[in-house]
């Protein structure tokens, strides 16, 4: 490095707040209304460009039941990560649910631990965490320095 330039430094963040405007679905029940029942989705952690100047987009939360609201289908500038992990030690490749994931207008349903490699421009979303024997680890990763979509989700 040469003199006279700053050395980068790390950033540890514990952010767990969405930036407004990201995932305006979340927790919305049938018509709009607030969803019943406590919430089955727990925020672990948020990153992005908003939070740490610099950084990507990526995020994760604990699936702990089923989630009636459906991430809508959209598509991204770039390429997106998503990960799905069980919480049973024993048998980690088990998801110990089921999720259904609609990529470039197929529907699949996910039952095993797994990352989806979404290339940029690819259609995707209706997400829906349908059946949760045990809870999921899901986390996304944007490679772009905010999450936005198109439409905006």
């Amino acid at each position: 490095m040469s003199e006279g330039k700053t050395r980068p430094k790390a950033v540890f963040s514990t952010n767990v707040k969405l930036p407004p405007g990201v995932h305006d679905f979340e927790g919305d029940g049938p018509a709009g209304e607030p969803a019943a029942g406590p919430d089955p989705i727990h925020r672990v952690i948020y990153m992005d460009d908003r939070v740490v100047p610099g950084s990507f987009y990526v995020e994760a939360v604990w699936v702990t039941g089923s989630v009636p609201t459906v991430h809508p289908v959209h598509r991204h500038d770039n390429d997106e990560i998503l990960g799905f992990v069980g919480s049973d030690m024993a048998n980690p490749s088990e998801l110990g649910a089921e999720i259904d994931l609609i990529v470039d207008g197929v529907k699949t349903t996910i039952t095993k631990t797994c990352f989806v490699h979404i290339p940029a421009g690819l259609e995707h979303g209706g997400l829906c965490f349908r059946k949760i024997d045990r809870p999921v680890f899901q986390i996304a990763m944007l490679r772009q320095d905010k999450f936005e979509s198109e439409p905006p989700t």
